[in-house]
């Protein structure tokens, strides 16, 4: 008799052992569940932690370019902040200049001037293109600039000039703010500068307006250097005024406008909204006792995005404003500004001035010329460094300044190098000089800002 119970029990033993989980198998599924569980739990961080502030270095380079020629302003002035300093400061396309102990060195050419400086010499280097009278700052480059009031008609016009000072290209995008509100100008969108090139763009042909506009240049690959020429001529009339229009500090809801004085001449307030809204703009005369409104002047109503003209002639020839050295607006919507002063073949234009915390510095003319201090948010200590041509430090000017009072300070006629100190607080300053017009200073600078860089998981 066969006996069929083993061989079945046999084949049940061997399914229970089948069933049973090798040790082996577990730790090669557990693990990267693990794993992945661990991973999960862990909140990753940004390698740039935007709640930790930028550190500082030592500024090793640093690039300023100067607009074109101008008539008898020709020559560009370079110099430093720090007269230990000496060196050489390298010129595109032209020899190389050397500075010494804090004097004046010159570059004679007529086209743009891209001037560059290494190591030590970077920090504080300042140069402005000078004729007799007059001045116009070089500026380093910036990826957005504001200019108000330019002109794209028959007799008011501008031109504006782009200079890419690297070796790559670079690509820029014109904003235009009309009367309407934002204007869509295909001749403006994307353009390309060429590695150490320049363009030259006459806004009465790219984009041609009666009314005063507002551009703001953004720039989206590379560096650029921004200027505009300001021309107003006048149909019928042999008579011209040519002058450089200075760029505006960013929009705000309080620009202030320094250089302005009681006087007659053609004087026309340019303002644009950059908000989303319409504002209301209030206008403050500055003088050297408060801060007031004027009577008769009207609040200005400025559309979401568009450009608005106001003429201040009866107001800035009238006893009301003696003493006048600024403008203040008062907004709900940050603005840009800008009053032009047109008398004759001068040409002036103030434009908001930002505030200064710590030190700034600007290259002038030879001849009479005048510091014009405002906006102070305490009570701020004022030192005013002069020096000449040749580097000698002349007679230092001090000054307190207190909020809601303003200031124009007579300067040495021998003065070629002005440098402003601040102590306790933070005030607007702006350089005139004769029919050379206004132009804001703005901070040296003299360091860099480095990322604060950490780990991605921490």
């Amino acid at each position: 008799m066969t006996d069929r119970s083993r061989p079945g029990s046999r084949r049940r033993v061997a399914l229970q052992r089948d069933r049973r989980i090798n040790p082996m198998v577990m730790l090669s599924i557990g693990v990267p569940l693990l794993t992945v569980a661990a991973l999960a739990s862990v909140s990753p961080s940004p390698t740039e932690d935007p709640g930790r502030a930028p550190g500082t270095a030592p500024l090793s380079s640093s690039v300023v370019v100067c607009p074109p020629a101008r008539g008898d302003v020709d020559d560009v002035r370079v110099a430093l902040a720090n007269t230990s300093q000496s060196g050489t400061i390298r010129v595109a396309g032209a020899p190389d200049v050397t500075i010494s102990g804090g004097a004046l060195s010159t570059v004679g050419r007529s086209s743009y001037v891209v001037l560059r400086a290494e190591g030590d010499l970077a920090s504080g280097l300042v140069a402005s293109r000078t004729g007799e009278t007059a001045a116009v700052a070089c500026t380093p480059p910036d990826s957005d600039v504001w200019f108000t009031g330019v002109g794209a008609g028959p007799e008011h016009s501008s031109v504006l000039h782009l200079v890419n000072p690297d070796a790559g290209p670079a690509l820029a995008d014109v904003t235009v703010h009309g009367p309407g509100g934002v204007r869509e100008v295909a001749g403006l969108r994307g353009l390309a500068v060429p590695a150490r090139g320049e363009i030259e763009l006459d806004l009465s042909r790219v984009a041609p307006a009666r009314n005063d506009l507002t551009i703001r240049i953004q720039v989206s690959r590379g560096r650029l250097a921004s200027s505009v020429m300001d021309r107003i001529d006048e149909l019928g009339s042999a008579s011209r005024a040519v002058s450089w229009l200075p760029a505006n500090d960013a929009p705000s809801r309080d620009p202030l406008l320094l250089g302005v004085a009681r006087g007659g001449g053609d004087r026309t307030l340019v303002v644009t909204n950059d908000g989303s809204d319409e504002t209301r703009v209030n206008v403050l005369a500055v003088t050297a006792e408060s801060e007031f409104a004027p009577a008769g002047v009207e609040p200005v109503n400025v559309p979401p995005g568009a450009t608005v003209t106001v003429s201040l002639s009866d107001l800035l020839r009238s006893d009301v404003v003696d003493g006048l050295v600024g403008l203040r607006l008062e907004s709900r919507e940050p603005v840009s500004a800008q009053l032009r002063t047109r008398t004759g073949s001068d040409l002036t234009h103030a434009v908001a001035a930002p505030l200064l915390s710590a030190t700034a510095a600007g290259v002038v003319a030879a001849g009479p010329k005048r510091l014009v201090l405002a906006g102070a948010d305490a009570v701020t200590e004022v030192t005013v460094v002069q020096r000449d041509a040749g580097g000698r430090e002349l007679e230092p000017v001090r000054v307190t300044m207190r909020p809601g009072r303003g200031r124009r300070l007579g300067l040495d006629p021998r003065a070629r190098w002005v440098e402003v100190q601040m102590d306790g607080g933070r005030v607007a300053a702006a350089l005139e000089a004769g029919a050379g017009g206004v132009r804001p200073l703005f901070e040296l600078v003299t360091e860099s800002l480095v990322p604060d860089v950490r780990p991605a998981l921490y």
